[in-house]
């Protein structure tokens, strides 16, 4: 016979009571609530860049009162500053949207991500004032917008700045502290100097994560749709003296392509100090960047003046798994543009900096012909050795670029400050002056015995190699000509400054066309 259970006291039948009447109640409560939505990820964009691929790409057509309006036109059309995103909740990154029209006929949709999960941004047309503008039909308001704006606090915390700017393809441009909009980046180029036509992929859509009150940092996401590719990309921005934009990419393939250029940057150069001519202009200058710098994984760094040509050029430097590669605006004194009006002395210099190791492939540069500054003409972009294959594994990709003004570690070496070419009046003669400037360069004596490399590939000769102290600047003058054979082949050259075997500068690298 078992012994019998003991019996529960009345305060401990009472205790069994209550918490058996919580436990159902908050069965109930469950059981009756909606199920709660997954939270939205990066990994969502990228499955539907992946389902993309299995179908036809729509394009989707804006009315043609829209798509016809003269620059001037679409200038009239203004953002309302009262319906701005997040501003009524005084966050730090606030956003404004472009409207459709002119040549920004991409349309795009815009997501918030927040907690309650993803809630699409509508298009009002009361968001926008027209000024003086009528229209022959009404706005769709199913297309979404052009593009956006993104405001952070750069200099006051209670006062906004414009530092990105997302409009036209997969275009978009940002700035750090103390600058003004210069160069763009790009999601992606395709095909740029292929025997196909060039491809422009645009970003259709965008979700935009609803940052905190004391966010240093937005995150945001991005599809991507071309003709060949299609894409997901996640963007983190962080805004200040340099502002910061941390990329990862997932790309696939609809169709074979010729050419894709990864971290693609867009610029403007038509005239430098190395051009000879200003073209009849007022302005000393006229350039949104003036140099290529490539850092490989050597640990050698290259400089390449842009120049003006009157045909396309396009130049490779092979790497393995390179440190970075940027357009930059290196001559950052006033006079030598003397424009009130452009200031392309505070145009950023942009940096992309690989976040995994990239393998083997090339930086390429491509210049083209300008007569005005109103054209980008120049691209830099990173072109992987292989490519993913069409509905294949997607090719992903990480990396930041840097906005910034000025770095001492790009390069931590001696830099070449300045160029200037003279003609000697022969067509098979060029002199070059080259000033090179640093901190270990500054403080080395004049009688310093610095060895000046100088290198011309078959076709060229290098004579009357001299290194001067600069006085005034403390900067080093190198002087040398270069004599071509008639009519011969491009000439490339290259010049770094050396002290008992160790580099002491950047090398800088030219191609002359005789």
């Amino acid at each position: 016979m078992q012994p019998s259970m003991p019996l529960l006291s009345k305060k401990t039948l009472k205790i069994h009571l209550v918490f058996g009447t919580i436990t159902a109640v908050l069965l109930f409560i469950l059981s009756t609530q909606p199920p709660r939505r997954p939270a939205f990820s990066f990994q969502d964009v990228v499955e539907m860049a992946r389902k993309k691929i299995r179908e036809p790409r729509v394009l989707l057509t804006v009315p043609s009162f829209l798509s016809n309006l003269s620059y001037d036109q679409y200038r009239q059309i203004r953002w309302r500053e009262e319906h701005t995103l997040w501003r009524a909740e005084g966050l730090p990154f606030q956003i404004t949207f472009f409207h459709l029209g002119y040549l920004f006929t991409q349309p795009v949709l815009f997501n918030q991500v927040d907690d309650e999960g993803v809630k699409p941004i509508p298009y009002l047309p009361r968001f926008f004032d027209f000024g003086s503008l009528r229209f022959p039909g009404p706005l769709p308001t199913r297309y979404g917008y052009a593009g956006f704006r993104i405001f952070f606090p750069l200099d006051r915390r209670d006062s906004l700045n414009e530092v990105a700017s997302f409009l036209g393809a997969s275009y978009f441009r940002m700035v750090g502290k103390n600058q003004v909009f210069g160069l763009s980046a790009r999601g992606i180029a395709v095909n740029t100097v292929a025997q196909k036509k060039e491809e422009f992929p645009a970003f259709t859509e965008f979700w935009l994560r609803k940052p905190s009150p004391n966010a240093r940092e937005l995150e945001f996401y991005g599809l991507l749709e071309g003709e060949s590719v299609t894409g997901a990309y996640r963007f983190r921005l962080t805004p200040g003296e340099e502002t910061r934009l941390t990329v990862r990419a997932v790309l696939f393939l609809r169709r074979e392509v010729e050419e894709m250029g990864i971290a693609p940057l867009t610029s403007m150069f038509w005239y430098g100090e190395n051009t000879g001519t200003t073209f009849g202009n007022p302005h000393p200058e006229v350039h949104d960047s003036d140099g290529l710098l490539v850092e490989s994984s050597s640990g050698e760094w290259v400089w390449r003046p842009l120049d003006y040509g009157k045909t396309r050029r396009v130049e490779d430097f092979i790497l393995m798994d390179p440190k970075g590669f940027g357009l930059l605006q290196r001559d950052r004194e006033f006079s030598h543009y003397d424009d009130l009006a452009m200031l392309y002395n505070k145009r950023p210099s942009a940096w992309v900096e690989p976040s995994t190791r990239w393998g083997r492939g090339r930086v390429r540069l491509v210049q083209l012909p300008t007569t005005d500054a109103n054209v980008d003409n120049v691209v830099a972009y990173w072109i992987p050795e292989s490519f993913p294959q069409p509905g294949g594994r997607p090719l992903e990709v990480e990396y930041t670029i840097d906005w910034f003004s000025d770095h001492p570690q790009r390069p931590p070496l001696g830099r070449c400050i300045l160029m200037r070419v003279d003609h000697q009046d022969a067509p098979n003669l060029r002199t070059y002056i080259l000033d090179f400037a640093g901190d270990r360069l500054k403080n080395l004596p004049p009688d310093t015995p610095l060895e000046v490399k100088v290198t011309a590939s078959e076709g060229g000769s290098v004579s009357d190699v001299r290194a001067v102290k600069n006085p005034f600047d403390q900067s080093w003058r190198v002087t040398f000509t270069v004599w071509s054979q008639p009519k011969g082949p491009p000439v490339h050259l290259r010049c770094w400054l050396v002290l008992k075997g160790e580099p002491l500068s950047e090398t800088w690298d030219y191609i002359w066309t005789p």
